[in-house]
């Protein structure tokens, strides 16, 4: 098992609408709940704020769960998907965001800001 490794930073759509992007990887692909709480830790405080959260990454429902609890107090919260090519809402406090709404993926890294 290993403890992932967690970065945020903030980058802006081609509408130019700022997101907060977590981006998640389990070196050797297996963790443990102590272990993703642990990487947790060290971002937790940079993950709220006053856009929406994009969670990207390959791991456990379980740590998905964490991070969007972690995600919780901001506009909205979206989950990757890649069958469907972009960020599903699945958590929004901002009726600009609803439920099931798409956003594209964003993937231009040259736009990327470390937060």
């Amino acid at each position: 098992m290993a403890v992932p490794n967690i970065s945020v930073y903030d980058i802006q759509s081609a509408t130019d609408q700022t997101f907060r992007m977590v981006r998640f990887s389990i070196p050797g692909g297996v963790t443990s709940p102590d272990e993703f709480v642990s990487a947790l830790s060290t971002v937790e405080g940079k993950i709220p704020g006053n856009v929406p959260v994009l969670i990207n990454g390959r791991g456990p429902i379980w740590g998905y769960g964490m991070l969007i609890h972690a995600a919780h107090p901001t506009p909205a919260v979206a989950t990757y998907d890649p069958r469907m090519l972009g960020y599903v809402i699945v958590e929004t406090h901002d009726e600009s965001f609803k439920l099931g709404d798409m956003v594209p993926a964003i993937e231009d890294q040259d736009k990327a800001s470390p937060n």
